[in-house]
């Protein structure tokens, strides 16, 4: 009977599958690749301590890209199983967010330069009804300047401060 006891205590052991264990190796092998990758202002922003720092910063250093990369991306993976990585995931997560909102911010300015480019006023008064804060005169003007280039390294230009106009218009949105 007593030993029904201590078996019944052992019962609340959650038993992990060896490919869960696998997957979850690859997981934090990514991560650690991930990390790599980021730019030095994003890692600063992220909790990291010195020996995990110190990994990423030796793997930017490491001439062969093969083998050695790898073996040490496997050692910055071990590093960060000790630690809790979900915050460092979801701090990813968000820089990725956020490089997608530039991105979307980026075509949007493209394709209502190419808008304004093609139809003109029509299109500088559709992209003052979206976004009121915007400049008519300066873009009326970019425009009349983009009309009125002589040469086509002129037209890039004002094309250019069209575009440049429109995306700062957009991002202080």
């Amino acid at each position: 009977m007593e030993n029904d006891a201590n078996f019944d205590e052992s019962d609340d052991i959650e038993i992990i599958s060896k490919s869960q264990l696998k997957r979850e190796s690859q997981d934090i092998l990514k991560l650690g690749k991930r990390l790599v990758e980021l730019k030095p202002d994003q890692l600063a922003r992220l909790n990291l301590d010195d020996p995990v720092l110190e990994a990423i910063a030796l793997a930017h250093k490491i001439q062969n890209k093969r083998s050695a990369l790898k073996r040490h991306l496997l050692f910055l993976a071990k590093l960060l199983r000790a630690r809790d990585t979900d915050s460092i995931v979801a701090a990813i997560e968000q820089f990725d967010k956020t490089s997608l909102i530039q991105i979307q911010r980026h075509h949007q300015a493209e394709r209502w330069r190419d808008q304004i480019l093609e139809q003109g006023n029509d299109a500088i008064e559709s992209f003052l009804q979206e976004q009121a804060q915007a400049d008519r005169q300066k873009l009326r003007q970019l425009w009349r300047n983009y009309q009125h280039a002589s040469s086509e390294a002129k037209k890039i230009q004002h094309s250019r401060l069209i575009y440049k106009s429109i995306k700062e218009t957009l991002d202080a949105a």
